[in-house]
């Protein structure tokens, strides 16, 4: 019997097929996008509130600690972690970001945590000594207590000490520390690289070499700072310099005193060019130099200089000959120093960046999504051209690249001094009150996720 076509049984066509198979794919991608979704914002979740646990026991450090909140000394168990781990019993847990987790074994990424696994071979074997058996996928601001760690002497270049010469305070160069001769040293040294002295050389505190973020504050930004924010007087004289009338002036250009030059009252001078001083300085007055030198260029003592005051020098500093100097050096290159000389620590100048940012905010950050233990941004640092590394050299000159990292989706979580934490898009990092004196600015963060 013949059928009719209506009874003849429909298949689906190649089209419906594929329609259905379409379809199929839209509704899977969509599920799994959300599912996606939904677990990032579990680990969001996770991640806030190890940042909350992480401030809240901040906080309670400074409770029993004057109000000091932990330190950025990174030697070992004298840095953030270790100081609130007595207030923390899961800091192991919470000082790990769940998009983070995974060690790194040194600086971390937007997907690593920074820190060093203790391995099979001799502790402290490689870099970062004081990271040994740590991991963490959290920075701290710095400018919580950016004084806790001021030295002596602080170089981006090297230091190399001689000759018969006292140093009361720590020392600190971002490359390397070298001295040879009647040297004492009543501090520690602490390097960015290798520590070696050789001949009768004696530290009373601890040397440890390979530690890095001993860098300095930026000389040129200070200078540009005082500037703008004291309007310091031109210096009209080569024979005085009168801080009576206003505690701040300036040398455009070089300043090298020969003969008589007096010096009045006690300030701070600014100078564009180098600094050359070779027989007595002051050679008239009270026979001691009340003024810190704040010099972009490169300074120079060759003689018999009292001096009572700190020199932050924007390139190398070197002292030949037998000066008494009371307070803080800083150089953005090398120190040298050779003669007969008694350099004390004295307070810090109050337009130092580590002192400037000492003043707590009510909406100051705390700890944050980071790739390296602690960061102290500026409003000029650059945004990162890879957001999955950040500022991976941790240069000085751009710590804000630091946290700037896509961790959460173009996004970072952020504790702060409260204890809240929230979550904060990349480009709003440079809108946060890092200090006291931060100036926020407005950046474009590519947006590639």
């Amino acid at each position: 019997m013949k059928l009719n076509k209506s009874e003849y049984k429909h298949g689906f066509s190649l089209t419906e097929l594929l329609v259905v198979l379409v379809s199929i794919m839209i509704l899977t991608g969509i599920l799994l996008a959300s599912l996606g979704r939904a677990r990032e914002f579990a680990r969001i979740t996770t991640c806030l509130s190890n940042l909350h646990q992480l401030s809240l026991a901040a906080i309670a450090y400074s409770v029993n600690s004057k109000g000091a909140f932990p330190s950025d000394c990174q030697t070992p168990g004298n840095y953030w972690y270790p100081q609130i781990s007595r207030y923390d019993t899961g800091i192991a847990s919470n000082a790990l970001c769940p998009d983070a987790s995974a060690p790194s074994s040194g600086i971390g990424t937007a997907s690593l945590a920074w820190g060093k696994i203790r391995n099979s071979g001799p502790p402290y074997s490689a870099g970062y000594p004081w990271a040994e058996g740590v991991m963490s996928s959290y920075g701290m601001n710095t400018y919580v207590n950016p004084g806790d760690y001021v030295p002596l002497i602080a170089s981006f270049g090297a230091i190399t000490i001689g000759g018969n010469q006292t140093y009361r305070g720590d020392i600190a160069s971002a490359t390397g520390i070298g001295g040879n001769g009647n040297v004492s040293v009543y501090g520690s040294l602490k390097s960015g690289g290798a520590i070696n002295l050789t001949g009768g050389c004696y530290v009373s505190g601890s040397q440890i070499p390979d530690i890095p973020d001993v860098q300095p504050p930026s000389v040129t930004d200070t200078f540009q700072y005082i500037e703008q924010t004291y309007n310091p007087t031109p210096v009209t004289s080569s024979k005085i310099i009168d801080f009576s009338q206003n505690p701040y002036q300036i040398i455009n250009g070089d300043f090298s005193p020969r003969g008589q030059i007096q010096i009045i009252g006690s300030g701070t001078l600014l100078v564009t060019g180098n600094v050359d001083i070779s027989g007595q300085f002051p050679s008239t007055g009270s026979g001691t130099a009340n003024l810190n030198l704040v010099v972009l260029g490169n300074v120079s003592f060759a003689g018999q200089t009292s001096l009572t005051g700190s020199i932050y020098a924007g390139g190398n500093l070197s002292i030949h000959g037998g000066d008494t100097i009371q307070g803080e050096i800083v150089t953005g290159g090398t120190y040298t120093s050779r003669g007969k000389a008694v350099i004390v620590q004295g307070p810090v100048p109050p337009w130092d960046p580590r002192v400037r940012g000492g003043q707590l905010v009510s909406n100051q950050p705390l700890f944050l999504d980071s790739i390296w233990v602690d960061g102290t941004p500026q409003p000029q640092d650059p945004v990162p051209a890879n957001l999955q590394l950040g500022a991976y050299n941790l240069s000085t000159k751009d710590e804000m690249g630091r946290f700037c990292i896509n961790r959460h989706v173009g996004q970072v979580n952020v504790s702060f001094t409260d204890g809240s934490a929230h979550t904060v898009p990349l480009a709003e990092l440079w809108h946060l009150q890092w200090s006291s004196a931060y100036t926020p600015r407005d950046v474009v963060v590519p947006m590639s996720w």
